[in-house]
């Protein structure tokens, strides 16, 4: 690996890496709730929802939520939105359309942390109709066509939650910088759910590099990951949590805990042609999306400009349009079983 030599996975347990070490031929030539999960939502029944709710902010040109009680990084518009969706489509990819890994034997309750435009949530509602599917988020953004199994819920999972060994399978995706402490969540997540229920989780590690010496020190990718990370840092955030999930699963007291590093090009250079595709997907999701990640941090954890923002942004764009970087990122699965009763 470039970045100095150094994997940035070291010490840890995980499959062999899926990218291939065989690039493309013409890739050289070309540079182609408030309440805590309770019931009373203000929200499940989609027809009334509080100013307060809907009363969003805007800022550098984009729109994020209203509730909650800290500061999520990601804006929540139309463009927002789209990114989710292209998002999800990327993590059932990595898995082989597989919707969650945990072999559950029984799906009665199954909770969406965050569920963005619930799309996972209703995926997961039209699979498996025996079971009750809930969806939370901070934002009032999900269709109102739904399956009939499927409630949406405005919530903040970082209050204390009030549902107790409910829930066979909790869900949540992409919550990187967006929780204070994660072994609280954990204790959190491990209380409501039944005993020998599932938790799984799976966020991306925003640290970009290349295999193949392809990056010099100066460039852009070396900037974003102390940038975003710093930023996140000095709002008592952590966008470096996830090759720390498997560790403070089992501290928290989740049994059978697993953990899988899956890569994900940037780009089309791969050979594979799994790879490849992902790669393509994923170089339209981080050049679309890159102000989505890191705008809001930027701006009001280190004080940049908008200009600021926009020249650090096309650099971005430049360095995802290049496939002769061969550049990559690694996501993380884990997820873990809470000990059966006895």
């Amino acid at each position: 690996m470039t970045e100095h030599n150094r994997d940035p996975l070291p010490n840890t347990q995980v499959p062999e890496p899926l990218i291939s070490p065989e690039v493309t031929d013409d890739e050289h030539d070309d540079n182609a709730s408030d309440s805590g999960l309770d019931s009373d939502s203000v929200y499940s029944d989609s027809t009334s929802l509080s100013s307060s709710v809907t009363r969003y902010r805007e800022e550098n040109g984009r729109r994020y939520h209203a509730y909650g009680t800290m500061e999520h990084w990601g804006p929540n518009d139309e463009q927002a939105q789209e990114q989710q969706d292209l998002s999800h489509h990327l993590w059932t990819l990595s898995l082989n359309g597989k919707l969650y890994l945990p072999p559950v034997d029984h799906l009665q309750n199954v909770l969406d942390m965050g569920t963005g435009t619930g799309i996972w949530a209703m995926d997961m509602a039209d699979a498996h109709p025996e079971a009750t599917v809930k969806g939370i988020d901070l934002s009032p953004i999900q269709p109102s066509w739904i399956p009939p199994n499927l409630k949406f819920e405005v919530d903040d999972y970082n209050l204390e939650w009030l549902d107790h060994n409910k829930y066979d399978l909790i869900h949540a995706r992409e919550l990187l910088g967006t929780v204070p402490s994660w072994p609280e969540m954990y204790r959190k997540v491990l209380g409501a759910l039944k005993p020998g229920g599932w938790f799984q989780q799976a966020d991306p590690q925003v640290f970009l590099t290349s295999s193949y010496d392809t990056l010099g020190p100066d460039h852009v990718y070396h900037q974003w990951n102390p940038l975003l990370i710093g930023a996140g840092k000095k709002a008592g955030l952590d966008f470096d949590s996830a090759p720390h999930m498997k560790r403070w699963l089992e501290e928290a007291g989740f049994i059978n805990v697993t953990e899988y590093r899956v890569p994900w090009p940037i780009g089309t250079w791969p050979k594979d042609p799994h790879q490849r595709e992902i790669g393509a997907f994923n170089q339209v999701r981080i050049g679309q999306g890159v102000l989505d990640f890191c705008g809001r941090r930027l701006t009001n954890n280190l004080g940049w400009s908008r200009a600021q923002l926009e020249v650090f942004a096309a650099s971005m764009r430049a360095a995802v349009k290049n496939n002769k970087l061969l550049a990559h990122h690694y996501v993380w699965f884990a997820y873990g079983q809470k000990p059966p009763a006895h």
